[in-house]
């Protein structure tokens, strides 16, 4: 159907309105949003009389609708006159008619409700003359029962036949006695309670003896018939009562574990060699594959008797005051359950065995916390022990310094601690958890200690050539931080290899794990690395210095011309050169080329700097010489004139030679650089430092090289 918008349209105004007539037609208009999108098409006044134009169009429009249908409204009108009438003439007839149709709806909801009643009769008689039937059948049974177990009760051998005959009627017994429970009374509930105490009595001394004789087709047929009673726990609850509590109550104590030559390792030996002795033929027709449903002796009868007895009778075992003890013990206890789970075979069954409320119970009592946490205080002591001692520097003076093992003691004893974690004899997969923490608190506190080893204020040496106890101990830092920077992939990979497989734990998994250890090292080791470096150019710098003192070794003093560096270079490298000697195999080419690189880009600068000043001066000193000769020239113009001799020439002068001699260091300074296998570029100013010389002798280095 057509809405009345779809059949009206609003008539057509004069084209010049200031707004769209289509907008009065959305059924969202609001005057507020009217007057706010067409604030720029006029002023209020404008939007005013444009509204009251197309009032007056509206208003003509609704005039001409009325018109156009009056007709229709007046033929309306006439056809509605009479209409009450025949409304009323019709009310009558249709409240007879309901009223009937009421009468009826009542009369068949009596009939129904009559028809339910009855049909509740019958069903209640049914049940009364079904439990009767029962009632019936259980005195039949009672009786059938009664026949069949009294004359077992008078023969000292059980019939098997008439065990399984008289199974099939207890079953029937209780089937009937379900069916008429309230009609049975307390005679016939006790004689039925009899029956049944009395049966499973002579099927309990059938089951033993059974087992007594290992008649397997005996056993079968026993196990048969408790099946068919739905008693398979009472026969496990018998086995486990006769036969299993009385052997484990002589071989679980603390008496036998005493008395036992293999210790724990021996009780179990015997509780395992129960299951071979009294339980073969149980297991084999009661295993997954076996003759028999519905059975499991191994958890239900052996090992809830075994838990019993070694929590009551043997929990000295349970001990951790002793760790190593107590570690055999537990390991005994795993190997144990393992060759338990072993004779289970079936996985379901090995699930269900690890889910039994005594098997929880008996690994909570085995207290693997505080167990962990006397390793903890065992471990963990002796590297605070190791980390609490301070410096000697007396004797760290004599220690002999290796690039292959730790040198000092702390490293040791932190990476013997690691390994301990994981030692046999010490680790346990069930706590793998905690001694992988350990392991990185091990390490943590380790970094930690090295701080406060790089902070240790050792004694100043008052003999310039005693090697600096601070350079020795900061290199041996560095060696041995580096040395266990290489052993933590072996950590990883041990740690890898201990890692319970249920963890599924990749390589990639701890490298990322140790990552933060191995940047910390790094950081450690740069560190060092610029505390090595400040060492060495402390040791250094103080002696360039004294290039500032080869002019005074020149001037007026005749000396021959330099062709040998003078004493201050070979005391500038020496410290670098006795730190390469020392400490090259235990730090490595490649680290040692950057130490040395870095110290001495710090002494090239330094140097630069003093061979700067001493050029400077010299060519102040020489251009005040000039000045001075040239005045005293021109005063004596007025004498006789006189000649240089070649020799005068020749003569090198006090300047040149100073600016030769410091030429002469320079290359003496390049060659050390390079013996040790360093670019001129490596280090930063010496390319300045080369041509700063060269232009003041105006003579290459390269050519007399």
């Amino acid at each position: 159907m057509a809405s009345a918008r779809d059949l009206f349209s609003l008539p057509a105004g004069p084209a010049d309105l200031c707004f769209d007539k289509n907008e009065f037609m959305k059924k969202t208009f609001s005057v507020d949003e009217f007057l706010h999108e067409n604030r720029n098409a006029g002023s209020l006044e404008i939007i005013r009389d444009d509204l009251g134009v197309y009032l007056k169009v509206l208003r003509s429009a609704m005039i001409e609708l009325i018109n156009q249908d009056y007709a229709d409204f007046v033929d309306l009108s006439a056809n509605l006159i009479g209409l009450d009438q025949q409304i009323n003439g019709i009310e009558t007839p249709l409240e007879k008619l309901r009223d009937e149709i009421m009468a009826v709806r009542e009369a068949l909801e009596g009939t129904m409700r009559e028809i339910s009643d009855c049909l509740e009769q019958k069903k209640a008689l049914r049940g009364y003359k079904k439990s009767l039937q029962s009632l019936g059948k259980v005195q039949d049974a009672l009786v059938k029962l009664e026949s069949l177990l009294n004359p077992i009760d008078g023969r000292d051998e059980v019939n098997p036949i008439l065990l399984e005959r008289a199974a099939l009627e207890s079953i029937q017994l209780q089937f009937n006695i379900k069916f008429c429970r309230d009609f049975l009374n307390n005679e016939q509930q006790q004689h039925s309670e009899q029956m049944k105490n009395s049966l499973l009595g002579q099927l309990k001394r059938y089951f033993l003896r059974t087992l007594k004789q290992n008649d397997d087709d005996g056993l079968e047929r026993c196990l048969r018939i408790y099946c068919t009673l739905d008693e398979c726990r009472t026969a496990e609850e018998v086995f486990k009562t006769e036969i299993v509590s009385p052997y484990m109550t002589r071989v679980v104590s603390e008496s036998s574990l005493q008395n036992s030559p293999q210790g724990l390792t021996g009780i179990y030996n015997q509780i395992l060699d129960f299951v071979s002795l009294h339980m073969k033929s149980l297991l084999t027709l009661t295993k997954k594959n076996g003759k028999v449903k519905g059975y499991n002796f191994i958890v239900n009868s052996f090992w809830t008797e075994v838990e019993r007895r070694m929590e009551t009778n043997m929990s000295s075992i349970f001990a951790p005051g002793n760790p190593e003890a107590f570690y055999q013990k537990y390991k005994c206890t795993l190997e144990f359950l393992e060759r338990i789970e072993l004779i289970i075979e079936d996985p379901a069954e090995i699930t269900g065995f690890k889910a039994h409320s005594q098997y929880k119970s008996f690994q909570v009592r085995w207290n693997l916390p505080v167990y962990f946490q006397i390793r903890f205080q065992e471990i963990g002591s002796n590297l605070e022990k190791a980390c609490s001692r301070e410096l000697d520097a007396a004797k760290f003076s004599t220690e002999q310094i290796s690039a292959s093992q730790f040198n000092l003691v702390q490293f040791s004893i932190a990476l013997t601690c690691i390994s301990n974690c994981w030692q046999d004899g010490i680790y346990l997969p069930q706590l793998f958890h905690r001694f992988f923490k350990l392991t990185l608190q091990l390490l943590s506190r380790t970094t930690s200690w090295i701080d406060t080893a790089i902070g240790f204020n050792f004694p100043i040496s008052s003999d310039p050539q005693t090697p600096s106890f601070k350079l020795k101990m900061l290199t041996t830092l560095f060696s041995d931080i580096n040395n266990l920077s290489k052993k933590i992939p072996q950590i990883v990979t041990l740690v890898l290899e201990k890692s319970p497989a249920s963890l599924a734990l990749t390589s990639s998994q701890l490298d990322e794990i140790f990552f933060d250890n191995r940047s910390i090292l790094t950081t450690k080791l740069n560190r060092l690395q610029t505390l090595i470096v400040q060492e060495l150019v402390q040791a250094s710098v103080p002696h360039i210095k004294q290039a500032s003192d080869i002019p005074r070794l020149y001037r007026k003093t005749n000396r021959d011309v330099p062709s040998r560096c003078c004493q201050y270079m070979e005391l500038m490298v020496q410290p670098s050169r006795e730190f390469r000697e020392q400490y090259h195999s235990m730090i490595g080419d490649e680290r040692l080329k950057e130490f040395l690189a870095n110290v001495f880009t710090s002494l090239t600068m330094n140097y630069y700097q003093a061979v700067d000043e001493v050029l400077t001066s010299v060519q102040k000193t020489e251009e005040s010489l000039r000045r001075l000769k040239n005045l005293r020239d021109r005063n004596a113009n007025s004498g006789p004139i006189t000649t240089t001799t070649g020799t005068d020439r020749t003569t090198m002068s006090d300047d040149d030679k100073i600016r030769l001699q410091l030429q002469v260091d320079v290359i003496h300074y390049v060659q050390e650089i390079e013996s040790i296998g360093l670019a001129r570029g490596e280090i930063e100013k010496l390319d300045e430092l080369t041509q700063l010389v060269e232009e003041a002798t105006k003579i290459r280095i390269g050519s007399r090289m």
